[in-house]
């Protein structure tokens, strides 16, 4: 009888603790499931981008053409500063506030915002090289948006903002005398975007054309 008493309590224990364990386990919260991280995409760049320049329209002229006739000038004081050079034919020669300067340009086009040929006589006793780098400090100093498009030891292409947001192109071009180092003949182009393929036949044109004279 009391082996029998003894069983049954042991059997009453073992479905308490069954019970028990299975409330115990339907009270149990699940552990959570985290996901593995996974690339979003950006809704906006990390790096802030500043938006590009804009500048105000060209004036209205039409472009520079890239056949244009051209005929021979000179420029300094003879024997040791004279050079001479083409310009196109039908351009009016301006002065400059510079001593040996000249600006070429057509005769009906406005006074600012279109395109010219200016030429130069250089005293500086500097190189070519060092003339780059001197013009290259001082249009980023004085202009803002300065993009260097080309450089070179003798030559300077580059674009910029000029006093009324027009975006101009500029095309320098130095020249020493035979058996000289220091550039003595400075001569560049400026104008529009749209003036560009006319401005590099020009400058071609030009620089092709220029010699020391004797």
């Amino acid at each position: 009888m009391r082996v029998r008493w003894i069983g049954l309590t042991l059997a009453l224990v073992l479905v308490g603790a069954a019970g028990g364990y299975a409330l115990a386990s339907l009270d149990r919260h699940e552990p959570a499931v985290i996901a593995l991280p996974e690339p979003v995409p950006a809704q906006s760049p990390s790096i802030p981008v500043d938006p590009p320049p804009t500048f105000a329209p060209d004036v209205d002229y039409p472009a520079l053409a890239t056949d244009q006739r051209y005929q021979t000038h000179r420029i300094g004081d003879p024997p040791f500063f004279q050079w001479a050079y083409d310009a196109p034919r039908g351009w009016v020669r301006t002065t400059t506030d510079q001593p040996d300067e000249y600006r070429w340009r057509p005769a009906d086009e406005p006074p600012i915002g279109g395109y010219s040929l200016r030429v130069k006589i250089v005293t500086q006793r500097l190189t070519p090289q060092q003339m780059v780098e001197q013009k290259l400090a001082a249009v980023e100093s004085i202009y803002g948006d300065v993009e260097v498009v080309d450089q070179d030891e003798d030559q300077l292409y580059f674009t910029y903002r000029d006093g009324l947001d027009h975006q101009r192109h500029n095309l320098f071009w130095w020249f020493a005398a035979p058996g000289q180092t220091a550039a003595s003949f400075e001569m560049s182009v400026a104008g529009r975007g749209v003036d560009l393929p006319g401005l590099e036949a020009l400058e071609a044109h030009v620089a092709a054309s220029v010699r020391k004279l004797p």
